[in-house]
């Protein structure tokens, strides 16, 4: 069917690069883009409308990419950002490098200077020396496409890498005379293609690995954020074997972690480590047990190690394994659960374990490191659904509190980011999950430092009339860092930052604004979840009280 081109002053559609790129992702499910517009990047912008996708304007690049990986999260499908060329790009990278750091499907779509435009220092607009090579050095991969047709089969491969890979972040740059270009790509090679079934394991490595567990007397189970595609089935794999699971943070909430045999995402106390390297079997899936996660700690167990990831370099990260299960974890556990049935192994087979003396030392070991952040954690949970999603940021309330003392009920009810740790993340990360599952609560829980990374992006809140808490924990600055220098012998330096009326602050953006001290924190949260559109709540804590 022929389609003529855009006329000037009208909104008849235009069937060129841009549209076949946004068609194809709203075939994938893609309903939502991050980003803002810009003068080179319109036709993009131009076909949203028409396909039902609806866009999200920050008011930064890097709230766009964080709120993408929100809304991909909670969603269970790629964040898309949309940037425009030159710094708009680059601007975004931060939310790539997260993305990428944290296994994350992210799609990043930007125009491009003209084919025989390329490393041309003449002074264009948003002239940058090689921004694909700059981006190809931070995602999975950064494509220059030469054709409409060349962009739409990257992205079919993308969607078909993350559901058979390890999910990472991907750029793809339309030149703008591409772009801009009438071009009628055929309908159907715009359609979403079947992604086939994961991968399994080798069946005589499962059948071994089975027997090494069904031996054991107390194994444990390690699950990462590639395990949560198995989540049901993880549960009844703890059950079969009696094996208690210890999370990265990513895998916060593979198994509820009310259960009787969840440990939590406490793989940094010692307290972890110490039962760890009692177990007789350890069996970690989708983990490449980070540094950053373990505290310098050490988790090697007294028996064989298993490991199942769906990408083989990691089978060897960290911790050498006795045996490797290379596959999806959704294909891996089931096959662990039919050898083990086979080997006669079943819930009722095992005695039960008494976890109460290690439950005990997580919990004290916690409430030890961070008292206050454990109360005021302990404070709020107390008063939120069962369901809330909670962002977090890299601060201290975060991942000296909420990751210990939030209890999450399913996955991906915790947004964070462990090994890229960055500052700004957490308040784009909720506004890009409320706006994927509105009918859940959503709470964004961080420091004050972290806050203003991103204080912007309470506009984008208010804009989007999202009922959204934001409870800043304010200890008058950068509180990890302050300590890092006192325990060097460093007087303070650059570490206690001016504050500004946060009341005032919030309520200039539109937002509703609560002042509360510990005694008052769980009634105002409970006032703030019952309130229209964004508010915050200022807690001083520690280090501000001075």
């Amino acid at each position: 069917m022929a389609h003529s081109p855009q006329r000037a002053g009208t909104t008849e559609p235009r069937r060129n690069a841009g549209y076949a790129i946004l068609a194809t992702l709203r075939n994938y499910g893609i309903d939502t883009v991050f980003g803002i517009p810009g003068t080179h990047n319109l036709e993009f912008y131009r076909h949203l409308e028409e396909l039902g996708i609806k866009p999200v304007t920050t008011r930064h690049e890097q709230g766009a990419s964080y709120g993408a990986d929100g809304w991909s999260q909670t969603r269970g499908l790629p964040g898309v950002v949309i940037t425009t060329s030159g710094p708009g790009l680059l601007n975004s990278l931060s939310g790539a490098a997260t993305a990428y750091a944290e296994s994350r499907p992210m799609i990043i779509l930007s125009p491009g200077r003209p084919v025989g435009h390329e490393f041309r220092d003449i002074g264009a607009l948003h002239e940058t020396k090689n921004p694909t090579g700059a981006v190809n050095s931070i995602v999975e991969f950064s494509r220059r496409v030469n054709s409409a047709e060349e962009a739409v089969d990257i992205i079919h491969n993308a969607f078909r890498s993350f559901a058979h890979a390890r999910p990472r972040p991907i750029h793809i740059e339309v030149p703008l005379n591409i772009l801009e270009a009438e071009a009628e790509v055929d309908e159907a090679l715009l359609a979403a293609r079947p992604l086939g079934k994961p991968q399994p394991a080798p069946a005589e490595d499962v059948e071994e690995a089975a027997r090494m567990l069904a031996a054991s007397t107390n194994p444990v189970i390690i699950a990462g954020g590639g395990s949560l595609a198995a989540a049901d089935d993880l549960l009844l794999l703890a059950e079969t074997l009696e094996a208690p699971v210890l999370t990265s943070i990513n895998g916060k909430g593979a198994i509820p972690e009310k259960h009787r045999l969840s440990l939590g995402a406490d793989l940094r106390l010692t307290a972890a480590h110490s039962f760890c390297q009692q177990a007789d079997a350890m069996l970690i899936i989708g983990s490449k047990i980070g540094e950053a996660e373990l505290w310098e700690g050490d988790i090697r167990p007294a028996g064989p190690v298993i490991r199942v990831d769906i990408e083989r370099s990691q089978l060897l990260t960290n911790i050498t394994p006795d045996i490797e299960l290379p596959g999806n974890s959704k294909a891996v556990v089931p096959q662990l659960l039919k050898a083990l049935s086979e080997q006669g192994i079943t819930p009722a087979s095992r005695t039960q374990r008494d976890l109460q003396e290690v439950f005990d030392a997580l919990d004290n070991e916690g409430r030890a490191i961070a008292p206050e952040l454990a109360q005021l954690n302990e404070l709020i949970m107390e008063v939120l659904p069962e369901d809330t999603i909670i962002a977090g940021d890299s601060s201290q309330v975060t991942y000296m509190g909420t990751t210990t003392f939030y209890r999450a009920p399913k996955p991906n009810s915790l947004l964070y980011m462990a090994t890229y740790a960055t500052l700004g993340y957490g308040l784009p990360a909720a506004v890009g999950a409320k706006i994927a599952a509105p009918e859940r609560p959503v709470v964004c829980l961080l420091g004050d430092g972290a806050l203003m990374f991103a204080i912007q992006e309470m506009m984008t809140a208010v804009e989007q009339q999202l009922d959204l808490p934001i409870i800043c924990v304010d200890n008058g600055g950068y509180g990890e860092i302050r300590q890092n220098e006192r325990d060097r012998g460093i007087a303070d330096v650059a570490v206690n930052l001016v504050q500004p009326d946060w009341v005032k602050l919030a309520e200039g953006f539109g937002a509703t604004a609560f002042t509360a001290t510990m005694d008052t924190l769980a009634k105002t949260v409970t006032q703030a979840l019952g309130t229209k559109g964004p508010s915050l709540i200022h807690l001083k804590i520690g280090e501000s009280l001075r």
